[in-house]
């Protein structure tokens, strides 16, 4: 787990080395955590408005219905801009900083959108994990020990991935280059072996959320709540595991 945060740490010094780079790209950050959470926060808003507590007269049924479109629409909105600005914070740092080698450049814009990409599904995961203990403490204690054994395992993995990608790159340099089908397959598979390891910890998830539902510990509403937010989960994880191997490949090309 330390080779992940030491990487994505080190990557950030490289890619955007004034603080005021970097206060923009992790301001980027910020907003699409701030989306992720709120698209969580709206999930919570949709199961009462379809399951709740006492019946809905019609009038009351639409305007919520209204109300809900309209945040939707407004996430949909703030999200598309964000990308635009990110975008353009990258274009502005990167181009400053440009090199001689127009391959490493392409790399390091390469890296760049794997770095953000990676520290928002953190940042995703970590208000997630927070947020869930306002639903269910014991569920929130569980998917915490299940993100940790994730974590460990996807450090091992992009440990690996790492030694690869430099031995394919030293491979490359001494004129003996490794076929590309290698090179997609070895990184493609470390990706969805991540993957796979995290949906074990995501099948003990739903059984533990099954437990306490048929135990009365929550209702049908947050239980909505908590499956969304299993689903949100794997598919962070299994982004996280791609994009790491990503990451790997980029960090090393861009060298």
């Amino acid at each position: 787990m330390k080779l992940i945060f030491s990487e994505l740490k080190n990557a950030s010094i490289d890619l955007f080395p004034t603080q005021r780079e970097q206060r923009m790209v992790l301001g980027i950050i910020s907003i699409a955590v701030f989306i992720s959470i709120s698209e969580l926060l709206l999930a919570h808003f949709f199961s009462l408005l379809i399951l709740p507590n006492n019946p809905r007269e019609t009038k009351e049924l639409f305007l919520l219905g209204s109300l809900f479109l309209m945040l939707f629409t407004t996430l949909r909105l703030v999200n598309f801009m964000k990308e635009h600005f990110r975008l353009n914070t990258f274009e502005k740092s990167l181009d400053q900083n440009v090199g001689a080698n127009r391959a490493s450049n392409s790399w390091k814009w390469a890296t760049a959108m794997e770095w953000t990409s990676l520290l928002t599904m953190v940042g995703r995961l970590i208000f997630i994990c927070a947020l869930l203990f306002f639903f269910s403490p014991v569920f929130a204690l569980c998917n915490l020990i299940v993100g940790v054994c994730v974590f460990q395992s996807l450090s091992y993995r992009f440990r690996k991935q790492f030694d690869s990608q430099r031995e394919f790159r030293n491979k490359q340099l001494s004129k003996y280059p490794v076929s590309n089908s290698e090179k997609v397959r070895t990184r493609i598979i470390a990706g969805e072996i991540g993957a796979l390891i995290s949906s074990v910890g995501l099948i003990f998830l739903l059984g533990v959320l099954l437990f306490l539902y048929a135990n009365g510990n929550i209702n049908a509403a947050r239980a909505f709540v908590l499956f969304i937010a299993i689903r949100m989960t794997g598919q962070i994880y299994s982004g996280f595991s791609s994009g790491l191997m990503r990451f790997a490949r980029a960090r090393v090309l861009s060298e």
